[in-house]
């Protein structure tokens, strides 16, 4: 292959590995700032809207669905079903909120892996920090989502 368009691809890859970056980064900033606003969440209102749980939004209603479409048919299909809604709904919610989280970071590990094969450190560093965002956050949400005066999830 000539050396200038050895050049150019190298570059056209290291571009969109640079936005991928930059993405992941958006991911992680996400995250900590839900992990900072979840402990004020009812503290701040705007009439009847509680201002922080706005940036929630994405995860709750991602894991809301997956509670009921997904984890609570596969509870009853598993045979592990109380017999009743309620009980189920509770058993639930650490599964569905832990998928929310799962399913675009399997997404991103298989596009950065087929894309990029993490030759890059900084791909790595950046994958690493996601993750542990990412469990800091669940945790945060598991903890402080359920709480006296308003509860998201």
């Amino acid at each position: 292959m000539n050396p200038s368009l050895q050049s150019q691809a190298d570059n056209g890859i290291r571009a969109k590995r640079d936005i991928f970056v930059n993405v992941l980064w958006y991911f992680i900033g996400w995250c900590a700032l839900s992990c900072l606003t979840l402990p004020f969440i009812g503290r701040v209102w705007l009439g009847e809207l509680p201002v922080l749980a706005v940036i929630q939004l994405p995860k709750i209603v991602i894991a809301g669905w997956l509670r009921t479409h997904v984890v609570m048919e596969a509870i009853t299909f598993l045979g592990f079903s109380r017999g009743s809604f309620s009980p189920d709904y509770i058993v639930a919610r650490p599964y569905a909120l832990a998928l929310a989280y799962l399913i675009p970071m399997a997404f991103i590990g298989v596009a950065s892996l087929h894309r990029f094969r993490f030759r890059d450190e900084r791909l790595g560093f950046v994958a690493v920090v996601l993750l542990v965002m990412g469990f800091i956050d669940y945790v945060c949400t598991l903890i402080f989502a359920d709480g006296r005066f308003l509860t998201i999830y």
